[in-house]
């Protein structure tokens, strides 16, 4: 009696499970019949950075937008289309959800700085990696002037100094009350190479023609003032007058560590 009911218990799980495995393939069935192509989120673009670098990354995902959504190396494929985007540093995590959704995590690069090549700018991110695209001159960011390398292909390090001088001064500046009115790094004397008695560097400023002599690269002084000296001095100005360049046209803050002075 025993081993009868063991065998009908048996025969009940035995159709149960069978019944759920043809209810799943069922579902997925239905699943597959009404998702015809996968879609992707980019969870934690960043809001500044969805105007300028969403076309790219969703162009990105042509090649693969129409492949069978369930193959078992889709998230290895979604991957590898978005990492070759110059705006991602580094692509976090691809996660397949139901109905042909995938959520992508990355890390991404974010302007820092235009670039200005003859009529037209490039941005770079604060290490010096190039992003995708040609820009018109946006006052959202400073323009770094007088790069001597040229430009390299999207998602590249610029090389040479005068680009990683720039970004170290926009950097030092970047979270002072004054930074709204610094326009841009001219770098085009950089190392001295044009004039080795004139200032390596100088800041544009909001006013026409209005310059701060910076003097040297960050880290390359020699017998100057340092960088905290320089922001000290730009920062005590503006407490003062409101202006960074205490009202003058052109300062030099590369020589003295308490004060400016007002070139002739």
């Amino acid at each position: 009696m025993v081993s009868v009911f063991v065998v009908i218990a048996v025969a009940i799980a035995g159709g149960t499970s069978y019944g759920i495995a043809r209810l799943d393939s069922h579902i997925d069935g239905l699943l597959l019949s009404e998702v015809d192509q996968a879609t992707f989120t980019f969870v934690d673009l960043p809001r500044s950075l969805v105007s300028l670098a969403g076309g790219d990354l969703e162009a990105s995902l042509d090649g693969v937008r129409n492949h069978r959504w369930t193959s078992e190396d889709m998230c290895r494929q979604v991957a590898k289309a978005i990492d070759e985007v110059g705006w991602i540093a580094r692509v976090d995590s691809v996660r397949r959800r139901a109905a042909g959704r995938f959520e992508i995590r990355a890390t991404y690069r974010e302007p820092a700085a235009l670039v200005q090549l003859e009529d037209y700018f490039l941005l770079v991110d604060r290490s010096g990696v190039r992003l995708p695209g040609r820009y018109a001159y946006d006052p959202r960011w400073p323009v770094i002037q007088g790069i001597a390398a040229a430009a390299p292909g999207p998602g590249l390090k610029w090389s040479g100094g005068d680009l990683r001088a720039g970004l170290a001064v926009i950097d030092s500046i970047a979270h002072e009350p004054f930074s709204g009115q610094v326009t841009g790094v001219l770098v085009g004397n950089f190392g001295g190479r044009v004039d080795p008695r004139a200032s390596h560097i100088e800041l544009a400023t909001d006013r026409a023609g209005g310059r701060i002599r910076w003097g040297s690269a960050p880290g390359l002084e020699v017998e100057e003032n340092l960088v905290p000296h320089k922001v000290a001095i730009l920062r005590q100005n503006y407490q003062r007058t409101g202006r960074l360049d205490a009202g003058y046209p052109v300062i030099d803050i590369s020589t003295f560590a308490d004060r400016f002075t007002v070139p002739r």
